[in-house]
């Protein structure tokens, strides 16, 4: 005789709320987000941010897409943009820090949402 025991492990931890960089409405082109943090993208706090962290969301059209820090193979680190179809990740090259701007992120959200549309059909 086998006896088997389970144990279930309890979610005790909320997961992390990334701050959001909205490109729509009244706080287009901010970063806003937990801890009361509201930062202008372009702005010096905003390279300080990328430079400190990994990773934010950005919204648009009522979309919402992850953007990540890399490491390339050649040793610089840059931004790319990630989103999900329902069945395939998709991933779009924002830039290295300093390129990282609205219209950048405003270019890589909605080349996300077409790829993402097209992907679906």
């Amino acid at each position: 005789m086998v006896t088997v025991a389970i144990f279930l492990w309890e979610v005790t931890l909320m997961p992390k709320l990334l701050p959001v960089v909205t490109l729509t409405g009244s706080y287009k082109g901010f970063l806003v987000g937990h801890g009361n943090i509201c930062i202008e993208v372009g702005s010096l706090e905003w390279f300080k941010y990328l430079e400190t962290n990994k990773s934010f969301s950005v919204e648009v059209n009522g979309k919402r897409f992850t953007a990540c820090k890399k490491l390339s193979i050649n040793g610089f680190t840059y931004w790319n943009l990630k989103g999900w179809d329902g069945s395939v990740n998709h991933h779009i090259y924002i830039g290295k820090a300093d390129q990282v701007t609205v219209d950048k992120l405003t270019e890589a959200a909605l080349a996300m949402i077409t790829k993402c549309r097209m992907s679906n059909s």
